[in-house]
């Protein structure tokens, strides 16, 4: 029996969690807690700090010293991180910044669940910045999304968002206890040659530098050439923006749930309508409705092999809890025929709205 948050924490020290900064806002401030409790030791450090610029600033220089660092905020805290993110993109450095999504904007419905953070998750700084994100959809996931944005952010070298929300993060749940032998941890790779390491060389992925080991570099907020020297040239400016981008090439993988693939309308939920659409889908597959069910945990980049169906589909249906319909534009900006069922009360859906609402879309597409 296990809380969202408490299954996030657990994931985090599984994957080698070994830095934790936070600052208290609901609903995420049961991960701080559970932190200060139990990651302890040799090595381990955890510390509440002052406000969320504070948090991902110290994070930053956590993850420059080579730790494994995390915060959790919720929708105001994260805007306050939006230029240290910014900072942690620029100069390549692993961390990962947990969102409990609240209903907002402001302090909105600090003690309700939404999904309305999905646009500044994905696009949180200025400039041609789109971050790794991970939205979880049940308790279990809480547990392997947090281990998989870990693992990301080290494979990448860079920060990673890891969604969930309110009616996940407090809502108590039994699930499978997880074998961790068969848990897979990542670790940067990082640079062992001699001094005269040019940290940014390339276009791609280079062993990370740690500071007091061979190959210090400067870790620039300002564009930079391939020593991490302030430059304004375009060249760089074009070189090191494309090599920002690719090295997001490393995390696409094809994991993915689906059901009824070959019918030409599915319904692709994220992160906690899962378990509603997942019912609905169900219910309406037993009425004789002919419809697909997509489902994945990873929303940047998307699988593969998920996005190349999508395309294909007459129309994919998105349940999320927003006004504006955040993910269908998302997937339609990928040339995706992706509408939306949008609902914002600060409630999970109700089975029975989705099954009358894409029962709705059905017999229209069909007309």
């Amino acid at each position: 029996m296990i809380k969202g948050n408490d299954a996030i924490s657990i994931g985090a020290i599984a994957a080698g969690l070994n830095f934790y900064i936070g600052y208290p806002i609901s609903p995420a401030t049961t991960i701080l807690l559970f932190m200060e409790r139990n990651l302890i030791g040799e090595n381990k450090f955890v510390y509440q700090v002052a406000s969320e610029i504070e948090a991902i600033t110290g994070l930053i220089g956590g993850g420059f010293a080579g730790k494994k660092a995390m915060t959790a905020t919720a929708g105001p805290g994260f805007s306050l991180m939006s230029e240290g993110i910014g900072l942690a993109w620029m100069s390549e450095v692993p961390l990962v910044i947990v969102d409990v999504q609240r209903g907002g904007p402001a302090t909105g419905l600090p003690t309700k669940t939404e999904q309305s953070d999905l646009m500044s998750c994905m696009f949180p700084a200025h400039g041609d910045v789109k971050v790794p994100i991970i939205a979880v959809g049940t308790i279990e996931e809480c547990f392997y999304g947090a281990i998989k944005a870990l693992n990301w952010a080290e494979r990448y070298q860079g920060p990673v968002i890891l969604m969930t929300e309110m009616s996940l993060a407090e809502r108590v749940q039994n699930i499978k206890k997880p074998d961790l032998s068969k848990i897979s941890v990542e670790s940067r790779e990082t640079y062992a040659g001699n001094n005269g390491y040019k940290r940014y060389a390339g276009d791609g992925m280079s062993p990370m530098p740690i500071p007091g080991q061979p190959g210090a570099y400067i870790a620039n907020g300002s564009e930079h050439d391939d020593v991490g020297d302030t430059t304004h040239l375009a060249s760089r400016h074009i070189q090191m923006t494309e090599r920002r981008f690719n090295k997001i090439e490393l995390l696409k993988e094809n994991e993915f749930e689906s059901q009824n693939t070959n019918s030409s309308i599915c319904i692709v939920p994220w992160g906690g309508s899962k378990g509603p659409a997942l019912e609905a889908f169900n219910q309406l597959k037993e009425s004789g409705v002919d419809i697909g069910f997509y489902y994945t945990m990873l929303l940047n980049p998307l699988p593969p092999k998920m996005l190349e169906d999508l395309k294909s589909k007459e129309l994919v249906i998105v349940p999320e809890l927003n006004f504006q319909g955040q993910f269908s534009s998302i997937l339609r900006s990928e040339g995706v025929n992706a509408v939306s069922i949008t609902q914002y009360t600060g409630l999970p859906f109700k089975v029975s709205y989705l099954v009358s609402e894409i029962q709705k879309l059905c017999n229209t597409k069909v007309k």
